[in-house]
Order: C-alpha cells, then structure tokens, then sequence
C-alpha cells in the first residue's frame, strides 16, 4: 500500500517499519523472520512475497504463480519457489 498508493520507496517502506517495529512496546513472534523479510525487500522482492519466503524457509517448495517473485527468490533458501505446473 505505502509503495503504491504512496510511491514510498522499498527502503523508506523497510525504514519505517524497523522504526515502528523497535518500539518499546511493540513484540514479534519471530523477529528473525521479519527482519529476513525487510532484508529481502530491501533487495527486491515484494514485502508479502518476502515474508511468505521467509516463513517457507524449512519447506522443500513453495508454489507461486509470479514468474518475477520465482526468479529473485532463487538461491535465497533452500526451498524452491516454482510454478504448480512444474
């Protein structure tokens, strides 16, 4: 939404959320994830398809239709982002 409707960059969009997400009072279940996430964002990818990678990270396969998030998602993990027809 921010990238979008805003035309906020990648970095300010991972910017701002580090800033909100390092508030005192603000707990992650899994801040690794998150900030492999923001990582990966920074680099690239979509945030939402970023965080799918990043919590598929112990699977064998994660499947996607989007031919650019396959593309980019290789050699990031392990797990091998591909078509369902594949």
């Amino acid at each position: 939404m921010l990238r979008f409707a805003y035309q906020f960059k990648s970095d300010q969009v991972c910017s701002a959320l580090r800033k909100l997400l390092g508030l005192p009072n603000v707990y992650l279940n899994n801040p690794i994830l998150v900030d492999q996430a923001l990582l990966w964002h920074e680099n690239g990818l979509d945030f939402a398809d970023a965080f799918h990678l990043a919590q598929s990270q112990d699977c064998e396969k994660l499947y996607s239709f989007d031919e650019k998030f396959i593309k980019k998602a290789r050699g990031l993990t392990n797990c091998e982002v591909k078509k369902p027809d594949d």
